[in-house]
C-alpha cells in the first residue's frame, strides 16, 4: 500500500513508523526537515519538506498513485484542506484527516471527509474507564449508537443469543470466551463471564442495563 502522511509530529511520526515496519510504502510531508529526526533509523520511507496542499509536493510524493493519505498537522485547516485535495483532485481512494476540534466534526462529515479527532477519542476512552466491569461504553460511531461491552450476569448462564438481544435496541457482535473471540449465531448458548461485544441504541442503554440488571 503506497501511504501519504502529511505532517510529522509525534502522530505522524508514529503512524508512519507502524505502516513502514509492515512492509508499506510510506512517504511523509512536513514543512520542517527536523521533524523527520522523529522518524529514528529504522524508517524505510520518504520524505519530502512542503506542504501537503502544495500540488507539486503532492505529485512528487506520488499521489497519482496513492492508496491513502492521512493529514495530521497540528493545524485543523490545512489537514482538511490536504484532505480535500487528495480526494477531490486526486480521487484517493482512503483519505482521513485529524482535527482538534469536535465541534466541526460534524460539518467535515456533512462534505464526505472522514476525520479523526483525538479530543474525541480521549474522552472516550476516559468514559470507558469510568464504567464499571460489568457493562462499558467502548465506542460511538454515531451519534445514535454505541460499541458497549457487557459481562454475561449469572442468571443468562445458559440462555441464547436471541434471549440477549432486543430487537432494534440490541444486537450482540461477538464475543468473548477464555480468551476466544466468536461470532455467534442466535443459537450460541452463554455462559457466565463470558464478554460480549454489541451494538446498543444510546436512547434504551438504561433499559438495556436494566433488563441485564447490570
Amino acid at each position: 500500500m503506497h501511504v501519504i502522511i502529511v505532517g510529522c509530529g509525534r502522530l505522524g511520526a508514529l503512524l508512519a513508523q507502524i505502516l513502514s515496519a509492515e512492509g508499506h510504502d510510506v512517504v511523509v510531508i512536513d514543512r520542517e526537515s527536523s521533524a523527520f529526526e522523529r522518524l529514528g533509523s529504522g524508517f524505510n520511507g520518504t520524505t519530502l519538506v512542503g506542504t501537503g496542499i502544495d500540488i507539486d509536493i503532492l505529485r512528487k510524493a506520488g499521489i497519482e498513485t496513492a492508496d491513502a493519505l492521512a493529514a495530521v498537522t497540528t493545524d485543523d485547516n490545512t489537514n482538511i484542506m490536504a484532505a480535500q485535495v487528495a480526494r477531490e483532485l486526486f480521487r484517493v481512494p482512503k483519505v482521513i484527516a485529524r482535527i482538534y476540534d469536535p465541534e466541526r466534526e460534524q460539518i467535515y462529515h456533512e462534505f464526505g471527509l472522514e476525520t479523526v479527532s483525538p479530543i474525541t477519542l480521549a474522552a472516550s476512552q476516559i468514559r470507558y474507564a469510568f464504567d464499571t466491569k460489568g457493562f462499558r461504553h467502548r465506542f460511538s460511531p454515531s451519534e445514535d449508537l454505541e460499541l458497549v461491552e457487557l459481562e454475561v450476569p449469572a442468571q443468562y448462564s445458559g440462555r441464547t443469543i436471541k434471549d440477549l438481544e432486543m430487537a432494534g435496541r440490541f444486537r450482540v457482535a461477538g464475543i468473548l470466551r477464555h480468551g476466544e473471540g466468536i461470532i455467534p449465531q442466535e443459537s450460541f448458548v452463554l455462559e457466565a463471564g463470558d464478554t460480549v461485544l454489541g451494538l446498543a441504541a444510546r436512547s434504551h442503554i438504561p433499559k438495556i442495563r436494566a433488563k441485564l440488571h447490570l
